[in-house]
């Protein structure tokens, strides 16, 4: 079952990804960067602070996936994060209090101020779900936890398009977001009522503080990471900025999808394999996943890094010419991540959460540093653009770390194996960029239209030439057809007992 799981976790994720993109491209055209901007500000501001209340999931995962008693570890899970829900409610509005009472800093709209309230409610709904959803997960069953969000996610970007369509913004915007969650959460809690329950445990919490620790503080490393960009950029700048780099992170950030997708499936598997000694299956499963990654996904980034302005021009409009250079970048950046992650989950499988925490706290301090010398008009003040070269050093920074660690804690990693697709990307990409260059200059439209299949024709030559691809390659990506073993997965996943 493991290949339909991660077949249906990668197609969940690509579907939830291209219906988020295609309500995005449509709402970013009929509202504009500005109102773009705002909601993007709202969600990470709220968010930001999200990381006093999501750091007890692995440590749920972890438990659960190593036998403890499901009730009981059920039962203290909830406590706690019932605790810290509170605790974030409450930090949320202090800091929007602070800054708007005692700081006396008005944010820049009305419509700002709504807006995160309103993210604010969904987000906590959210987060009380992620009891069921974690427990899912550390049972690995990724139907329950990819089906529900599949729902939300189509009912949302419905309600988004329609409500555009009428002529509303960003407050109406941010509401829909609230009414898809509501919409989602009995469905559930539905499929979480079977599972036994027990009595809150004051040693397992004990357990699960001392193994969440770690994550506490990396959660706020990656919430700083991913939310810290558009609230320096809204304060540095303004909505509009928000909105050109929201606008090409959207649709750059496509792949940021594939890295959450493997951590959560792979965590609980690598925690398994650790405790039984199994390295070997370590080692299989990150090659695996990585050689895949360079065949059918480098492929695609690198042609959306060079036609990057044809991308935004037919999708996005006039308007988001600014959003071009962050299309390229971010894609680069995100990639670079995909292929990262799955040697920090290495880590994290092991139980090296302090040097996880040491790895991030440095990435942190490099991000903070790198923005305010992008963005601070005393320095190069780049605006969005230079937000987007911040995330791209970032995960330079993070994937080195995580591959030389990775392989100092775990020695059968081979991190030589792969390297070949690294160099041939590279010089695809510089080969390819100058073509474009000089075919666009020379022959105009025409060329930029067949452009994508002389890029894909030679790549993948290439790839045959060479033989970097086989049969084994194509076999694995088109199992994602089979259709009929995945819906016998989803189906026995979906047997509700009473």
């Amino acid at each position: 079952m493991i290949a339909q799981k991660l077949i249906l976790s990668y197609g969940s994720k690509v579907t939830i990804q291209i219906m988020q993109v295609a309500a995005s491209i449509l709402v970013a055209r009929i509202a504009g960067p500005t109102v773009l901007g705002t909601l993007a500000f709202g969600l990470s501001f709220v968010s930001m602070f999200s990381f006093v209340n999501t750091f007890w999931g692995p440590a749920h995962i972890k438990t659960v996936s190593e036998g403890r008693d499901l009730g009981t570890c059920v039962s203290t899970f909830s406590v706690l994060k019932y605790s810290t829900t509170a605790l974030f409610i409450g930090i949320v509005i202090a800091v929007f209090t602070a800054q708007k009472f005692v700081f006396k800093t008005d944010f820049e709209s009305d419509a700002h101020q709504y807006v995160i309230f309103i993210l604010l409610a969904a987000i906590v709904i959210e987060q009380l779900l992620s009891i069921p959803k974690s427990t899912f997960a550390a049972r690995t069953e990724q139907a329950k936890q990819d089906i529900p969000e599949l729902i939300k996610v189509f009912i949302w970007q419905i309600l988004r398009i329609v409500v555009v369509l009428l002529g509303f913004r960003a407050i109406a915007l941010a509401t829909t977001n609230l009414i898809a969650v509501l919409i989602i959460a009995p469905i559930i809690i539905l499929l979480f009522r079977s599972y036994p329950r027990g009595r809150f445990d004051r040693s397992l919490a004990a357990t699960y503080l001392k193994i969440s620790v770690p994550f506490l503080f990396m959660d706020l490393c990656h919430n700083a990471v991913n939310y810290l960009d558009k609230i320096m950029l809204q304060y540095f700048a303004n909505s509009q900025q928000v909105g050109y780099y929201t606008a090409g992170y959207r649709i750059g950030g496509f792949f940021l999808i594939m890295a959450s997708s493997v951590g959560m499936l792979f965590f609980p598997l690598f925690s398994k394999a650790v405790s039984e000694g199994n390295f070997n299956y370590l080692r299989d499963k990150v090659l695996q996943f990585e050689r895949f990654s360079f065949l059918f996904i480098m492929p695609l980034v690198v042609f959306l890094v060079i036609y990057s302005d044809m991308i935004v021009g037919i999708l996005l409009g006039s308007q988001y010419i600014p959003s071009i250079a962050i299309l390229s970048i971010i894609t680069a950046a995100t990639f670079i991540r995909v292929i990262s992650d799955p040697y920090g989950n290495v880590l994290t499988g092991m139980g090296f959460f302090n040097l996880l925490l040491r790895l991030n706290l440095v990435n942190l301090f490099f991000f903070i540093v790198a923005m305010v010398i992008f963005l601070d008009s005393r320095f190069l003040n780049l605006g969005a653009q230079g937000v987007a070269y911040a995330i791209l050093l970032s995960n330079i920074l993070m994937g080195a770390m995580y591959r030389v660690f990775a392989k100092s804690k775990c020695k059968v990693i081979d991190l030589r194996k792969n390297f070949r697709f690294i160099l041939f990307g590279m010089a695809n990409y510089a080969i390819f960029g100058v073509v474009y260059l000089y075919g666009k200059a020379v022959f105009g439209l025409r060329f930029q239209i067949i452009f994508p299949i002389i890029f894909f024709a030679i790549s993948y030559s290439f790839f045959v030439i060479f033989r970097w691809i086989n049969t084994d390659d194509w076999r694995m990506l088109l199992s994602v057809a089979r259709v009929d073993k995945v819906l016998e997965y989803i189906k026995s996943e979906f047997r509700i007992k009473g």
